[in-house]
């Protein structure tokens, strides 16, 4: 769903570095778990004393500022953060789901939809394993900050594409799928424009922590 999302920014951008926000919209996941949880690769945290939570892109964007301004990495990196504040939304909000948050079968089961609808996904966003790591990633300070493998992660993701099983979906559907790119897409390019234009940012923290959506939050 990133790789779509990465590659529908792309195309409505129109962007000349295709492949920098491309990777760069994938980069978050490229640790292992338990790295990718050490290094806290997704910039998650909580505030007012634990009450709410997060995925902190406008931290990631006070440590980047000046490349992701001239970077489709950073800028690719940066979107998927706030993708990642709106599948929350998507998920625990939209789709009724939050009762569950934490269930460990719940995860379990909506893996289990990623999977089924992998070939979906790949042929509804005309997706490709045609993935390319530009050279210049391993020099950037995001690498030397967090010491991503890239290659692992798309070899993942090939495989996730080539992955055809039978089953039936719990949660999601291909109207969801959609739903998410095309909501992320347009926050993140409106994000942009905010920011090239000077007006600041466009949502903050409370907007986009699922705890404040929801009438239980106490």
């Amino acid at each position: 769903m990133h790789l779509a999302l990465g590659k529908t920014l792309a195309d409505r951008l129109d962007i000349e570095d295709r492949d920098g926000l491309i990777i760069g919209s994938i980069l978050p996941d490229a640790l292992p778990p338990k790295v990718k949880q050490e290094r806290n690769s997704h910039f998650i945290t909580v505030f007012d004393e634990g009450r709410y939570k997060w995925f902190d892109s406008l931290a990631f964007y006070d440590r980047y500022a000046d490349e992701l301004r001239t970077d489709a990495i950073y800028l690719g990196y940066y979107f998927h953060l706030i993708s990642d504040n709106i599948f929350r939304q998507t998920f625990y909000i939209d789709m009724g789901l939050i009762t569950r948050r934490g269930e460990k079968s719940l995860f379990e089961e909506f893996y289990n939809d990623y999977n089924l609808l992998n070939p979906q996904i790949t042929a509804g966003f005309g997706l490709k394993k045609n993935i390319p790591v530009p050279e210049r990633l391993r020099k950037t300070r995001l690498y030397k900050d967090y010491g991503f493998e890239p290659e692992n992660l798309i070899s993942d993701l090939y495989a996730d594409m080539d992955m055809h099983i039978e089953g039936t979906l719990r949660h999601f559907s291909m109207d969801i799928v959609r739903g998410f790119v095309e909501r992320s897409a347009d926050l993140c390019i409106s994000e942009l424009e905010a920011i090239e234009s000077g007006r600041g940012h466009i949502y903050d923290r409370y907007e986009m922590a699922i705890e404040n959506h929801y009438s239980d939050k106490k």
